[in-house]
This record gives structure tokens, C-alpha cells and sequence, in this order.
């Protein structure tokens, strides 16, 4: 295979997983690794300087303060003239081989190559994240210029559930990562969705069916879930399907960001969650579905 593969890994107080991370991105296929340090208060900047000593193909970045993993990613990303760009998570590690495989499934009309993931939690062993670990990706198409999914959907993979990849499951063109300005840095949340919506724009998203990458997850953390958060994802969606160009598109993503707070829903009223915030959420996506302004969010700057 070529070796025309840059990754790009935003780090940030990420000292006990960075090491094994650069690691594992040192495949024959990558010729650049950029190190974005965003600001860490940690040992992180000092690790990057050791391996990069040694390790000719690191590039490093220091940014003075952080900026968020957007702005990381966009640094990285203007740093690199490679073919394709690979952005890995600083706590996540591509599988063996994992850059080769990804190659392989890409197409000349490809935006990006979607492969498949194993969650991982801290100790390294295989965890159950849901069926969002571990959904069937299927074929997505676009038609006249917008974004629709292909009859082998299902309702479950990409548009009708916004199932994302975590991002170091996906090589990306690096024309079409500049095409559509890299990534949102107004966003804090789900800026990774919003990122390969604006490549979907640009070419076809191609489905890798492989598992490439260990996706690390703290069961802990992911417990923990805050009404700030859930508001900074509702109100990226609602930047997502706002900014979608033309009406199909909004239409088919909105109806996927109905289906997705349904779903979530409805799982949690099975579980006997029985909240009247969850019967809140199920009539707002029904209003989502049929208005487009998402979630609650009345006006926003295109």
C-alpha cells in the first residue's frame, strides 16, 4: 500500500495513554504523525519531545492554551500535505494493520473510508457500549447534490440513527477535509458529526467493514452525563440540520435526529426510567421532524 497516511492525534493531559497511542499509528502506510499538545498541564508535552527524539516521522505542536480537540485537529490537519488523514483520539489505539485495511476500501469518488470499532474500557478489555459499538454501517448515497440514505439502511447507521465512528476509525481525503473547513470549532459537541456531514457534501462515505480501531471508553465517565453536555450535543444538531444547504438534506437529517432522541427514549422508558423529561424528548423530536428548528433552538446564524 502507499504511504501517503498522515495522523493527526490531539492530546491533551493525556500522559498515561499517549505513549501506546503514537504506538500504534506507527504503521508502514503512515508517512507523518502530528502531535498536537493542546495546551496539557500534565506530562504530555514532555512525552511527545521524548518520542519524537527517536520517532523521525512526529511532527509536534505546542499550543500555549487549549483550544478544544476541534482546534487541535484543524492545526494538525494544516500542518500535513499527505493523500488521506487519519484523526486518532490520544486515548484510542489503531488496530494491526488497521491503516492498510482502511486504504484498501478506499474508492477514487471516497470522502472518507467509516471502519468499525471495539470498545475498550480502561484496563483494555472489550465492553458493551450499546448497539452504537456495534451497528452495522451500511452504504450512504447522495443524490442531486444532498444526502440520502441508501434502501440497505435500516434505520440504524448513520442518517437515520447519526451513528458516528469515533474519529480514528475513519481515513479522510485531506482535499475533502479542506474543502469543508475542517472542523467546527463553535462546536463542543458531536463537531465530529458535524464533520463528516460537511465530507459527505464532498464525496461518498464508504463503509470499511473491519474492525481498526480500540475505542477507549471509561464506563464511569460515560455515566455521568450532565445537562450541559446534553445540551451542547442538541444544540449541534441543531447547527447541523440548520446549516444543511438545501431542504432534502435537512429533511433526511432531522429525520435521523428524530429517530436517535426516539430511540434513546424509548430505551430508557423500557429500563423503567419513566421521566417526564424522556416523554418531553420524544414529542420534541416529533417537532424536530416536522420543523426543522431542532430541539428547542428557535433561531440560529446560518
Amino acid at each position: 500500500m502507499s504511504r501517503n497516511v498522515a495522523v493527526i492525534i490531539p492530546a491533551y493531559n493525556a500522559a498515561e495513554t499517549l505513549a501506546s497511542t503514537i504506538q500504534s499509528a506507527l504503521q508502514p502506510e503512515v508517512e507523518q504523525i502530528v502531535v498536537v499538545d493542546d495546551g496539557s498541564t500534565d506530562a504530555t508535552a514532555e512525552i511527545i519531545r521524548t518520542i519524537a527524539a527517536t520517532t523521525p516521522q512526529i511532527q509536534a505542536i505546542f499550543r500555549p492554551v487549549s483550544g478544544g480537540p476541534a482546534q487541535a485537529r484543524n492545526d494538525g490537519l494544516a500542518t500535513t500535505t499527505s493523500e488521506f488523514v487519519l484523526f486518532l483520539d490520544s486515548d484510542d489505539r489503531l488496530q494491526p494493520g488497521a491503516i492498510a485495511t482502511l486504504q484498501r476500501a478506499a474508492a477514487p469518488t471516497s470522502a472518507a473510508v467509516l471502519g468499525r470499532f471495539v470498545a475498550v474500557d480502561t484496563f483494555d478489555s472489550p465492553i458493551d457500549i450499546g448497539t452504537w459499538a456495534t451497528v452495522q454501517l451500511q452504504p450512504v448515497v447522495r443524490r442531486g447534490g444532498h444526502l440520502v440514505p441508501s434502501a440497505e439502511l435500516s434505520g440504524e447507521a448513520l442518517l437515520t440513527r447519526l451513528v458516528v465512528p469515533p474519529p480514528g476509525g475513519i481515513l479522510v481525503r485531506r482535499l475533502a477535509a479542506m474543502a469543508c473547513g475542517g472542523y467546527d470549532v463553535s462546536l463542543r459537541r458531536s463537531e465530529d458529526l458535524a464533520f463528516l456531514v460537511s465530507l459527505a457534501r464532498h464525496g461518498d462515505l464508504t463503509i470499511c467493514p473491519h474492525d481498526v480501531l480500540r475505542y477507549r471508553r471509561d464506563p464511569l465517565q460515560r455515566s455521568q452525563a450532565t445537562t450541559a453536555r446534553r445540551r451542547g450535543r442538541q444544540r449541534a444538531l441543531a447547527l447541523i440540520i440548520w446549516r444543511a444547504p438545501l431542504r432534502a438534506e435537512r429533511w433526511c437529517l432531522a429525520r435521523g435526529a428524530s429517530a436517535h432522541h426516539l430511540d434513546r427514549a424509548s430505551v430508557r422508558w423500557r429500563m423503567g426510567n419513566h421521566r417526564g423529561r424522556d416523554v418531553i424528548m420524544v414529542l420534541r423530536s416529533l417537532l424536530l421532524a416536522a420543523t426543522f428548528r431542532t430541539l428547542g433552538v428557535l433561531s440560529l446564524a446560518h
